[in-house]
């Protein structure tokens, strides 16, 4: 199964994007697990995507083909037509973004160290230094991920950031009003979250506070 933002629907015609879900399979990364279900995404979309080698960093990569070697970043933007480009999660978020005006696309990958380091709001930066984005005519979509009743710490106040500390409640921090603010903070108005926890449905997602060793797959691509 591949879900969709109800906010991207209005661009078919131009746009293809999805997130799958444990009912399509494992993007784990593995030689063969991985590789098939690339094949099997191609099959099902006609899209072959790039995906990074995810560090948890704020590295943002502008690409013009599908590279090669999978570079180590947590987001690619392009302009580029047929070279679709994804992220992979389990817990955390991963971040599809579209400009229908500068015509132009970005995934982001982004945990709470990716938040710590605001790569979302440095996405949105990125898109505008390299294609001219004005936020305002963004769209983003936010994917499933661990939602504030599982994103627990064992002491928050010393593990995380001073500047993340307003999104703490109790010892959990809250993921999607922080990522939320970071998008409006950016500028970003046209927003859609799937608020859906990913440990919470372990029918649906993969999570690595479940122990799972799958992961879901966030795409996009410019027809």
């Amino acid at each position: 199964m591949i879900l969709q933002f109800d906010l991207f629907a209005p661009y078919s015609d131009r746009l293809v994007h999805g997130i799958t879900t444990r009912q399509f399979g494992s993007f784990n990364g593995s030689e063969i697990g991985y590789g098939d279900q690339l094949k099997k995404l191609e099959e099902a979309t006609g899209l072959r995507p790039a995906f990074p080698i995810q560090i948890h960093s704020d590295s943002i990569l502008k690409i013009v083909d599908s590279p090669k070697v999978r570079p180590e970043a947590d987001a690619f933007v392009t302009q580029s037509k047929n070279v679709p480009i994804g992220v992979k999660s389990a817990d955390c978020q991963g971040i599809l973004f579209f400009d229908p005006v500068r015509n132009a696309i970005a995934a982001t990958h982004s945990g709470w160290r990716g938040s710590a380091q605001n790569i979302i709001g440095k996405t949105v930066e990125r898109m505008k230094s390299e294609f001219g984005t004005d936020p305002n005519d963004l769209v983003v979509g936010i994917g499933p991920s661990i939602g504030p009743c599982c994103l627990e710490f064992t002491d928050p106040e010393k593990e995380l950031p001073a500047h993340l500390h307003p999104y703490v409640k109790g010892r959990n921090l809250d993921f999607w009003s922080l990522s939320l603010d970071q998008l409006k903070g950016a500028g970003v108005k046209n927003i859609e979250i799937k608020a859906v926890c990913t440990k919470c449905n372990p029918d649906r997602f993969y999570s690595h506070r479940n122990k799972d060793t799958g992961r879901m797959a966030l795409f996009i691509g410019l027809k």
